[in-house]
């Protein structure tokens, strides 16, 4: 029921989500927490965007670099502040630009650091099932 509401009021299909790459650093590092905001119409240079290409299995969090057109027809260069060129290669096969609607979100804020416990519950699958029955057993216990 939250995770609707903040889709709803941020507009975006995933409000916050997890970094769990070294790719933008310094501005953001493994593990932290960021906050998007999808009701802006425009992205603009320096903006960092959120990319989901559907055939990918994860959203790309790219510095938009270079941006032309305007509203939905806008097409965007993204690059990783920590990567020595820009993402054409990242894109669907023919592309050297991001279209506006496949932006799920601009950064807005973050939280550093708070993300690890996601990492690692999907890095090890066995701290997930031990959090399960760590869950069951409280669960059990308080009735």
């Amino acid at each position: 029921m939250l995770w609707k509401l903040l889709c709803l009021v941020t507009g975006s299909s995933i409000p916050i989500m997890v970094v769990i790459s070294e790719s933008m650093a310094p501005a953001f590092h493994r593990g932290d927490i960021i906050f998007l905001w999808n009701r802006s119409k425009l992205v603009n240079v320096g903006d960092i965007p959120v990319v989901w290409f559907r055939s990918q299995p994860l959203p790309m969090v790219h510095r938009a670099v270079q941006v032309f057109g305007e509203g939905v027809v806008q097409h965007i260069l993204t690059k990783g502040d920590n990567n020595y060129i820009d993402d054409v290669g990242l894109y669907p096969p023919g592309r050297s630009w991001v279209r506006r609607d496949e932006v799920v979100g601009i950064v807005k804020g973050y939280l550093p650091s708070l993300g690890w416990l996601t990492i690692a519950a999907n890095e090890m699958p066995w701290l997930r099932g031990m959090g399960i029955v760590f869950a069951c057993l409280i669960g059990m216990v308080s009735n």
